[in-house]
């Protein structure tokens, strides 16, 4: 799975997704960061995969782009995925963690 592959599906969840960090005072946001190029090989050849982030950072606890993330990269089967979530008590931020690796 090419960068642009893992921006194009995130931005069919989020239309507001920013690549690496971005913060939005006062408002919900969305980024994603790529951390490491993934050894994956397929008949002697190397494909582009790798394992990245989804942070969400909302205020609301049924946030419906939190949702469509989730079903988004659940559901496609070049993606596995494991969601946490935190809450940071400074800002009220229910912060949710997509962790993906894409192939």
């Amino acid at each position: 799975m090419t960068l642009g592959e893992i921006r194009d599906l995130l931005v069919s969840a989020d239309p507001a997704v920013r690549h690496y960090f971005s913060m939005e005072p006062e408002r919900d946001y969305t980024y994603w960061e790529e951390t490491e190029q993934l050894p994956c090989t397929a008949d002697d050849h190397h494909r582009e995969a790798w394992r990245f982030y989804v942070h969400r950072y909302t205020r609301d606890e049924f946030d419906a782009i939190a949702r469509q993330l989730w079903q988004t990269l659940d559901t496609d089967p070049r993606v596995a995925t494991r969601h946490r979530m935190d809450f940071e008590h400074d800002t009220g931020y229910i912060h949710h963690i997509y962790e993906c690796e894409g192939f």
